[in-house]
């Protein structure tokens, strides 16, 4: 992996990208803390990743068709200018006290809009920097920066926010009952430091782009352009489902973010307040668990040989069979370091097989339909993780140990058939009509 950083080319796209990753999760703890101290409600703060979600989800793959139309870096670039405009203005509307929740909420949503578009493009845009021989590489140091970028994004705006390193969080809840009523107020000068620094992230990640040399993927696109998006999409969508192995791995991607992730993020919290003191400590480690295996199975990935190409998808079933049975395992031991450890390795094997999924795909797909595809996967996973809180949530409330169980017991059935399925070692395409018209 560590030649790649010799291709000036990569380092200052992997700059650009490491930036832009930081920035990303610098956002995604800033938007729901400002609405948090601003309103008190845990509806509204839900409520700004849903408005933020709901036009990521639907306007992805029409992202993905304008990439095919243009070319992921200057779709990268534009998503990027846009997000730079957006988190400087709410930066200036903090600052002068001219922020409302109505202002938030609307800039989220063009947010949701930019990354709708940034999404297909920064998953399609590797093949057009590197060789192909390369992507397995490229792909395991760009899934290492984005799980090093998880954990230094929150860390930088906690700390950009509170201004300082205190002991307030650890203070009785008692004693802080009065700072509360002035949350905002108390925070706001963090919180348009906070966005300031977002901006700022944006902006190198843009000026970065701007020394990236890509080729163009897919030749001449010109006949993209005579077509409406609904038919590039067509196309697209024809092809994931003509290969077996594809449209069986896309639907793997579509169980784990529907019943598996949101309960990582939502189930998990509620089972340790639950069983813990100190559960919000005890979240923690199990998440940090979850994100160490995964920053462990990215580099494995980058080092280890990749399975054969019949053999992929049923092994990346198998590792979701995994993932799923430890939803139920915690149920049986409720011991901590438990957790820990199954979701140390459910980490591992949930990145390891991504990132070789992920590079399987981009050297299949036909490079002129490379964003369209990408951003039906972005669609699978990304866009579906709203649906998947909101069924989960339900669920929750109704029976926490049962919705664990049943999600736990689902993934693996689901999981198991198509692991065994024949199709999941199919890698021919069955129709091989499906061409992009000259």
């Amino acid at each position: 992996m560590i030649k790649l950083f010799k291709d000036r080319n990569f380092s200052i796209f992997w700059f650009g990208e490491m930036i832009s990753v930081v920035g990303d999760h610098i956002s995604l703890l800033a938007f729901p803390w400002l609405i948090l101290q601003m309103t008190g409600s845990a509806l509204m703060t839900g409520l700004v990743f849903a408005v933020q979600g709901i036009p990521r989800a639907v306007l992805m793959l029409a992202g993905g068709a304008v990439v095919d139309r243009t070319s992921p870096r200057l779709v990268m670039m534009a998503s990027n200018a846009a997000r730079l405009i957006m988190v400087f203005a709410l930066a200036y509307m903090i600052t002068n006290n001219m922020v409302n929740t109505t202002n938030v909420f609307v800039i989220a949503f063009f947010f949701g809009i930019a990354d709708a578009f940034f999404y297909p493009a920064s998953t399609s845009i590797l093949p057009s920097i590197v060789p192909k021989a390369m992507l397995r590489e490229g792909n395991a140091i760009l899934q290492i920066t984005l799980h090093l970028g998880m954990v230094a994004g929150p860390v930088l705006a906690g700390l950009i926010i509170a201004g300082e390193i205190n002991s307030l969080a650890h203070e009785p809840v008692g004693q802080q009952l009065g700072a509360l009523d002035n949350a905002y107020e108390q925070d706001r000068e963090g919180l348009a430091r906070a966005f300031f620094v977002d901006g700022i992230t944006f902006a190198l990640s843009l000026m970065s782009l701007f020394f990236v040399k890509t080729r163009q993927l897919g030749g001449d696109q010109s006949a993209n352009r005579e077509r409406s998006l609904y038919d590039e999409i067509k196309v697209a969508v024809q092809w994931v489902v003509s290969i077996p192995a594809v449209r069986l791995g896309f639907v793997g991607m579509a169980i784990i973010h529907v019943l598996f992730m949101p309960l990582i993020y939502v189930g998990l919290p509620v089972l340790a307040k639950a069983r813990f003191a100190d559960g919000a400590y005890v979240y923690g480690l199990e998440l940090a668990a979850y994100g160490a295996g995964a920053l462990l199975g990215a580099m494995l990935s980058g080092l280890l040989p990749s399975p054969s190409d019949r053999n992929l998808i049923p092994a990346m079933f198998g590792a979701f069979i995994y993932s799923g049975a430890t939803l139920g395992l915690i149920v049986w031991y409720e011991p901590y370091w438990w957790a820990m450890l199954l979701f140390f390795f459910a980490g591992v094997f949930d990145t390891y097989m991504y990132v070789h999924f992920n590079t399987w795909l981009q050297k299949i797909c036909p490079e002129q339909l490379l964003g369209r595809v990408m951003s039906i996967l972005m669609f699978m996973s990304v866009g579906l993780v709203p649906v998947g809180n909101a069924v989960i949530g339900f669920a929750l409330d109704w029976n926490l140990l049962a919705t664990l169980v049943g999600c736990s017991a689902t993934i693996v059935v689901l999981c198991a058939m198509i692991a065994v399925d024949p199709r999941a070692r199919q890698v021919e395409q069955r129709q091989a009509a499906i061409t992009e018209n000259r």
